[in-house]
């Protein structure tokens, strides 16, 4: 027997057994259960670590203005940013 149905059968067995666990992972943080008002408590609770929280700050800046490594200024307005909406100390 050849090689090729053996692997094609156990790439969809593996495809499979992986696709609930994507679908878990996606509606962990997105579920359609998740309503207007808790949807406004958990970003209120971000800009609070953000506003408040030196590691998760640097931490997130790194994570969403590191890949934007094409052009240097907009990097920069990136970082801008945080200071801008969520600063530290919460004062607004």
């Amino acid at each position: 027997m050849s090689k090729f149905p053996q692997l094609l059968g156990a790439a969809a067995v593996i495809g499979l057994i992986a696709l609930p666990a994507q679908a878990q992972m996606h509606f962990r943080y997105n579920g359609p259960w998740e309503t207007p008002e808790q949807n406004n408590i958990r970003s209120a609770h971000y800009d609070r670590l953000l506003e408040t929280n030196p590691g998760f700050r640097a931490y997130r800046i790194r994570k969403e203005c590191n890949p934007i490594d094409f052009v240097q200024n907009l990097r920069q307005d990136c970082v801008q940013s945080f200071d801008q909406y969520e600063p530290m100390g919460g004062a607004r």
